[in-house]
């Protein structure tokens, strides 16, 4: 059986989530099931490119038949980890055996609810679903579906973004390469959405080996706070002083999160109460999660060495792996 590291709960501040450690005990590490076991992360918005048709409006009734749906399938499955869905969209993590969990993202392309995302490959799949190493111990081996008002947190009650295309979406190759562009202190600023406990442990830095804008809040709720406490055009909260940022124009500002899905509408907040004229805004298509399978690949390849990746540090995970990396 297969034991992971614990992470002190020392490091947490009072009422974060505290990995503990685990032993697999499920049918991940088996004799008779080599595949072992995957964690799944993946979301989406509704109403983001590529959008939900208007031949399915989002009714409560639909809202619910969703949540139904995912209990039903990882009750029968014995999958664990914990979903969220509301009209906005849905927020799904999900731990098993490589068997079930790839029945379950068979079951789930079916659904209604995925309908206009291209998932034909197995490699638009994978980054669709980003699965990682774990299995259903991860979570105790329990699973909780939910229907909330937000798929994630942000605490701006009803806020959708006018323009979902006033931030352009990257991939981790082209995320790779602008972090890797030249430019001075102020011309590129890599900005963290997450809470600091997540930013404390692992971290983007740009070619210069400039690290990220990490906010200290405490949770996502506290993000909008933080961008009003900025001021318009953001000011020195993002890189360099206020007089350099006042003489820059035309930033590139780069920002990610874990799997993306705090970037979706935190960004496009941002933008949105605090953009600065000329700024470029790009967010991590798949978050860190992504780039770090991307890195992987690369290095497994030859293509890159493991002092190239521009992520420092270890991803932060709300299950018993504690991190990744």
């Amino acid at each position: 059986m297969y034991t992971h590291p614990k992470m002190r709960s020392s490091r947490l501040p009072p009422g974060t989530s505290d990995p503990i450690s685990y032993t697999c005990t499920c049918p991940a590490t088996s004799p008779t099931n080599p595949r072992g076991g995957q964690v799944l992360l993946f979301y989406r918005y509704f109403s983001a490119p590529p959008s939900l048709p208007p031949s399915i409006p989002i009714t409560p009734s639909q809202t619910s038949d969703l949540a139904n749906f995912h209990t039903r399938l990882t009750s029968t499955l014995s999958l664990s980890g914990k979903i969220r869905v509301a009209a906005e969209g849905f927020n799904c993590t999900v731990a098993g055996t490589t068997e079930d969990i790839n029945s379950y993202i068979e079951e789930c392309i079916k659904h209604w609810s995925f309908t206009n995302l291209d998932l034909e490959t197995e490699e638009q799949r994978r980054q669709f679903f980003k699965p990682t190493p774990g299995c259903a111990c991860v979570f105790a081996g329990e699973i909780s579906v939910r229907v909330c008002e937000e798929i994630t947190p942000m605490g701006v009650t009803g806020y959708e973004p006018r323009d979902w295309g006033c931030v352009e979406e990257v991939g981790p190759r082209e995320w790779h390469d602008l972090c890797c562009k030249s430019g001075g202190a102020g011309r590129r600023v890599l900005l963290d959405l997450r809470n600091y406990y997540e930013s404390r442990i692992g971290w983007f830095v740009d070619g210069g080996g400039r690290a990220s804008v990490r906010p200290g809040i405490r949770r996502f709720g506290q993000w909008p706070v933080w961008v009003r406490r900025m001021g318009e055009g953001l000011g020195s909260g993002l890189g360099g002083g206020e007089e350099e940022n006042r003489e820059e124009e035309g930033r590139d500002v780069l920002a990610y999160c874990t799997g993306g899905i705090r970037c979706e509408k935190g960004v496009r907040f941002m933008v949105e109460k605090a953009g600065r004229p000329g700024d470029r805004v790009f967010t991590l298509r798949g978050g860190i999660a992504a780039y770090l399978m991307w890195m992987d690949g690369e290095i497994r390849e030859g293509r890159k060495r493991p002092e190239e990746s521009l992520f420092k540090g270890r991803n932060y995970v709300f299950d018993a792996r504690g991190s990744t990396g």
